[in-house]
């Protein structure tokens, strides 16, 4: 396998879904029989709740949910379900998470269960067709969003929680892709507002001049004169702050899935209008952690001392965190193999190294998880190229029912929702240059936040 075939790698990551809500019909219809997900009977999957049992079942249309699914580091532990007997993994705490979070009993088919056909996730199902899907890709941590993605773009985390808190990008990706050798060049397209404004150190970069709008990246790549090495993309994210025509797309429960598909799609169809770019693209489609949504392989066991150890009250993690719907797009990939290898988010970060600087390790985080199990996305990559050229995009409606939410009048209440506000004002505030250049539509939101709530 020669890493000389990949030229651009291209990073998508979406929000808060697990393998089997998102991939498990590759296996239950026959699509990818290879592939670890759902088969029948359902009922060996079922999650028991005061005496009833809950399996797995094909969620109902793409419908707005009635509300988030619970993926904090306890309602993790309790989706887990170690045994007290054998200490295993159980897989059967989801219902009982859900309803802990509710405070009511479940109906018979409560959110956490639900898993999307092949139809009603046409671009997820194509790209794992048509490339490589990995049925063994886990969120690096048994929690939320804030400590993986931190993980995702760092190789390590010192929080173990979502809030409203200060986020250290100690070794982060841009510092990291600069300070090469010979610097590789990177680019974040953002459909919306960045999640990278959440870690005040990056501000700068955040409004700088490789932040770019989602909408110049079809019109960058078809162009082809300006692409850089490395490309993050951003989905619009749900507890974002919104204004005018932006649809949160990021996949982020209770949000309808449909515009998450279309995402992707238009974002595959950047990948490879260029065909000669796409001669060495890799793109990577993954998700940042299960989101609280049902997948019956248990995480293994993983020491991740060094990624939670800075705060005094971090619970001990001790396995890695549940699966995520993880593809690999390329010619460099065996078209419809499934990847088995052992992945989590560093994956990408140890693939990094090899290309840029194969003579020194990513870092030490990074490293020490390469040594403890976790493998680099280079082990899927061939040396023999296919799908040239790439394979057209289904072309079909995709049918969102959707409500999209109102986060102008009421704050928010999330966690998340409630970071990304304080992270939007708080720049407004130190940065108001760069954010009138880079985020106009932000002055538009406070200013329709500031009337609405003062009444």
């Amino acid at each position: 396998m020669s890493l000389a075939n990949i030229k651009t790698v291209i990073l998508v990551m979406f929000e808060n879904r697990s393998f089997d809500h998102m991939l498990g019909h590759l296996s239950l219809q026959g699509i990818q029989p290879d592939a670890d997900g759902l088969v029948n009977p359902l009922s060996q999957y079922a999650n028991v709740y005061q005496g009833d049992p809950y399996p797995p079942f094909p969620m109902p249309g793409d419908t707005q949910l009635d509300f988030d699914v619970p993926h904090e580091y306890p309602y993790v532990a309790a989706q887990l379900h170690r045994s007290p007997v054998n200490g295993q993994l159980l897989m059967d705490g989801f219902v009982e998470a859900y309803a802990d979070y509710d405070k009511v009993v479940p109906n018979p088919q409560p959110d956490p269960m639900g898993y999307f056909t092949a139809d009603q996730v046409p671009v997820t199902s194509f790209l794992a067709q048509k490339f490589a899907p990995c049925d063994r890709w886990f969120c690096p941590l048994p929690t939320s969003t804030q400590p993986n993605r931190t993980v995702a773009f760092c190789g390590k985390s010192a929080i173990y929680k979502t809030g409203l808190q200060i986020i250290p990008d100690t070794d982060n990706i841009f510092d990291w892709l600069d300070r090469q050798p010979v610097p590789v060049s990177w680019r974040v397209y953002h459909d919306g507002f960045s999640f990278f404004a959440l870690y005040p150190g990056l501000w700068g970069k955040v409004l700088g001049d490789n932040f770019r709008d989602y909408e110049e990246l079809f019109r960058d790549m078809q162009e082809g004169t300006d692409v850089p090495q490395v490309i993050i993309v951003e989905p619009s994210y749900e507890d974002a702050p919104h204004i005018g025509p932006d649809h949160p797309n990021d996949n982020h429960a209770p949000l309808a899935i449909g515009w998450g598909e279309d995402f992707l799609r238009r974002t595959y169809q950047a990948a490879t209008v260029n065909p000669e770019l796409w001669k060495q693209t890799l793109m990577v489609v993954y998700y940042d952690e299960h989101g609280g949504f049902y997948d019956h392989v248990a995480p293994p066991a993983f020491n991740n001392a060094r990624d939670n150890a800075s705060p005094p009250d971090a619970p001990p993690f001790s396995t890695l965190g549940p699966r995520i719907p993880g593809i690999l797009v390329s010619p460099w990939v065996d078209p419809g193999k499934v990847i088995h290898d052992r992945y989590d988010h560093t994956s990408v970060l140890q693939l990094l190294g090899e290309l840029f600087n194969p003579d020194k390790a990513y870092s030490d985080a990074v490293t020490y998880r390469s040594e403890n199990g976790i493998a680099s996305i280079s082990s899927a990559l061939t040396d023999t190229p296919s799908s040239i050229p790439a394979p057209p995009a289904p072309s079909g409606a995709i049918n969102v029912k959707s409500a999209l939410g109102d986060n102008i009048p009421t704050p928010p209440v999330s966690p998340m929702g409630q970071a990304f506000e304080q992270a939007a004002v708080d720049m407004m505030s130190q940065q108001p240059e760069g954010v009138k250049d880079k985020y106009p539509e932000l002055y538009q939101w406070k200013a329709a936040v500031d009337q609405a709530r003062s009444t």
